[in-house]
């Protein structure tokens, strides 16, 4: 025989309000019990949404920062793993309270996210800047030791996507034999290295073809664009196969 289903009586379902109220009494905060009875209340709270906003957009700009240290200190793996978890479940616990917090429609609580997240930006916006890829300036050499060459050479890096690819390509390219420094540029997709090639004029410096398999053992790939020959009192004045003033010279 066919089976006859029972008519299912679903409860009504509360309408979402979608227009903004400019409410200052009586508006919940997250939770249902925290409603402040009062404008000087809301007001406050409007304060402390804001702050809130404010650090988490400085912590989420301060990340390769933080990414920089934990790569170049000495903790072990297991104590920088619980520094970036501790760090993920603050930024993603607070971006979801404050996402909360501005569904609520109310125009107050939604102005105090937004100026948050603009003060934050305002005094720490240049921790997102990506470091320069300027080398750094020769020290200055003790008279009594022969005079150490230089040679710079840029490298074009195609896959890096966060601040950890250019901690990971830098580190790569410093642990290259000869190489004095290394920065990486992630914007422009660009590394600028600087080696060594001795003293009074032997040449050892590294070729680039190991620059590149450092690069390479990362993960991503790359491809020479300016190569500099060392120069200094015993090789000339002029760089060998660099444009002049793209090479570092002796000191």
């Amino acid at each position: 025989p066919p089976m006859h289903m029972p008519p299912m009586h679903m409860p009504p379902m509360a309408p979402m309000v979608m227009s903004f109220g400019a409410a200052t009494s009586g508006v919940p905060f997250l939770f249902s019990s925290w409603k402040p009875a009062t404008p000087a209340a809301f007001f406050f709270a409007c304060a402390l949404t804001m702050a809130a906003a404010a650090a988490l957009e400085v912590a989420l700009r301060a990340l390769p920062h933080l990414e920089r240290r934990l790569a170049r200190g000495g903790r072990r793996l297991a104590h920088r793993n619980l520094l970036r978890a501790a760090h993920t479940v603050a930024t993603t616990g607070l971006s979801y309270a404050l996402m909360l917090l501005a569904m609520s429609f109310n125009v107050y609580i939604f102005a105090a996210v937004i100026l948050g997240f603009g003060l934050g930006a305002l005094f720490a916006g240049h921790l997102h800047e990506p470091p320069k890829t300027r080398p750094p300036r020769l020290a200055e050499m003790d008279s009594a030791n022969p005079p150490t060459c230089e040679q710079l050479s840029v490298l074009r890096v195609s896959g890096m996507t966060c601040a950890a690819c250019v901690v990971a390509v830098e580190v790569a390219l410093r642990s290259v034999a000869g190489v004095t420094a290394a920065a990486v540029d992630l914007e422009a997709g660009s590394a600028t290295v600087l080696s060594s090639s001795g003293g009074g004029g032997g040449l050892s410096a590294p070729p680039i073809t190991q620059m590149l398999d450092a690069v390479e053992k990362t993960g991503r790939t790359a491809s020479a664009v300016v190569v500099g020959a060392a120069f200094g009192p015993s090789l000339g004045h002029e760089p060998v196969g660099m444009p002049t003033g793209r090479a570092a010279c002796c000191r």
